[in-house]
């Protein structure tokens, strides 16, 4: 609910952060914090870390995925075929959560903080759980706005319980766009968290290795959605999938695999990397060892300081995409 105030409501409206691709922030969770040196110097740090993932990573590996997705399907291998799903997964990533980064970073250079939109997605225990770390304000949004007041999970009757979910997964899926690629994508999401609320998993799982194994399966199955996502129509997608399903060799695709991963062994390492708090754990560690966290800081400062004018060299040479979600 907006104020009174028609400027604050004229500055709420137009505001970088709320008009794009995320953080979807809502009224009451924008706030004026102050100016002041510490946040401008964290916003701008956000800022520079958001940008190097999208124009050093995200870019880069678009470069694996737009080639391997154009290649006509009876010419992939199956090696081939999952070099692209998985280099797809990091870009949408790296592009989206590098977009929010930045979002967030230039909101503190202006006194305002917004909620985080990512949290380590691919580090799930689940499919629903996935939900709860990716794009995380839109799913709080559909959840308060859509999915509350069906019912929710308040309702006597499961099938209520379910319908609710069914309504939520279609319209996220069109809220992506008017295709059937994304109504296939967001039915796939409705049927495997039904599934998981119905069979209770990976909860009901005791063994280490069965929670470790779902862990795996939960990614394969969301790299398979990213297919479904990425492809030019849903008939594509499948065939995409079926070529990686079934083992099928190609001399020539299976030699350019070899060649993008020696080639952007690089990028796709980092990539991964950053896909877990690695940087974070670090700094845990060593914040009892004043020096050695001094040391951190400066090299990981230097690193993100370097990456930035690196990356600006692969602006100006107009070597950009434009954000892979600036039309959703």
């Amino acid at each position: 609910m907006l104020s009174k105030n028609v400027v604050t409501d004229a500055l709420y409206l137009s505001f970088f952060a709320q008009i794009q691709s995320g953080p979807l922030s809502r009224y009451n969770d924008s706030f004026y914090v102050s100016k002041n040196k510490e946040l401008i110097r964290n916003g701008a740090f956000r800022f520079l870390i958001g940008f190097n993932k999208k124009v050093l990573l995200a870019n880069v590996l678009a470069n694996i995925t737009n080639e391997i997705f154009l290649t006509p399907i009876e010419n992939l291998s199956t090696s081939f075929a999952w070099l692209g799903s998985v280099c797809y997964s990091l870009q949408l990533f790296l592009d989206f959560s590098g977009y929010s980064d930045m979002a967030i970073g230039i909101s503190g250079m202006f006194g305002y903080k917004c909620k985080e939109n990512f949290n380590f997605p691919y580090m799930t225990e689940s499919i629903t759980k996935f939900w709860r770390r990716w794009h995380i304000s839109l799913s709080e949004w559909f959840r308060d706005y859509i999915y509350i007041p069906l019912g929710g999970s308040r309702n006597t009757k499961k099938w209520k319980v379910y319908f609710n979910l069914f309504i939520v997964w279609i319209l996220t899926g069109i809220w992506h766009g008017a295709s059937w690629n994304f109504v296939i994508w967001g039915l796939g999401y409705f049927v495997l968290i039904a599934f998981e609320r119905m069979t209770h998993l990976p909860d009901r799982l005791k063994s280490k290795a069965g929670k470790i194994i779902y862990r795996i399966l939960s990614l394969v199955l969301i790299n398979f959605e990213w297919v479904i996502f990425k492809a030019e129509n849903l008939t594509c997608g499948l065939r995409f999938i079926k070529r990686m399903i079934l083992p099928y060799s190609n001399s020539l695709t299976n030699f350019r695999t070899l060649f993008l991963m020696k080639d952007y062994g690089f990028f796709i390492v980092v990539s991964i990397l950053l896909c877990f708090p690695v940087v974070r754990l670090l700094d845990e560690r060593l914040e009892n060892k004043i020096i050695l966290s001094k040391l951190y800081q400066i090299v990981i400062a230097m690193i993100v300081i370097f990456g930035f004018i690196w990356g600006l060299s692969f602006v100006i040479s107009g070597q950009n995409n434009p954000f892979a979600y600036a039309n959703f």
